[in-house]
């Protein structure tokens, strides 16, 4: 569950999709395609690992998660607001702290769970998902 420091504003609100990605002897890519059945559990699960999903969970104060419009992918929206802190650095607070734990675990293979002979690729989309 978000953190709930709203009190003084939700800020930085950003929303990414995420899909598996196979490369072809051509060398384009070919997205994977993926069948959760319209559960957003399923994909949530099928795409992050443990520790994105408590990162996400942890420091974003409004998240909200759904299955791509083609099927294959997982999209979320996420915001976060400030500890309201007096004198906080910004590297303190909640988005940055999303952030750098976010690269941490992405260097670790513990953002996104990898799978043998695919790769995944986040792209920024539209709309948000609130």
């Amino acid at each position: 569950m978000p953190n709930s420091d709203n009190q003084d504003g939700v800020f930085n609100k950003m929303t990414k999709e995420i899909r598996f990605y196979k490369r072809l002897e051509d060398s384009s890519d070919e997205v994977i395609a993926q069948s959760f059945g319209g559960n957003v559990e399923t994909a949530k699960a099928h795409f992050f690992h443990a520790d994105g999903l408590t990162n996400n969970d942890t420091n974003g104060t409004q998240l909200d998660y759904a299955i791509t419009a083609d099927g294959n992918g997982i999209k979320f929206t996420i915001a976060f607001g400030t500890k309201g802190t007096a004198g906080i650095a910004e590297s303190d607070d909640w988005a940055d702290t999303w952030s750098t734990t976010k690269d941490t675990l992405v260097s670790a293979d513990k953002w996104i769970k990898p799978v043998a002979d695919q790769y995944w690729k986040s792209v920024d989309a539209t709309p948000h998902l609130f």
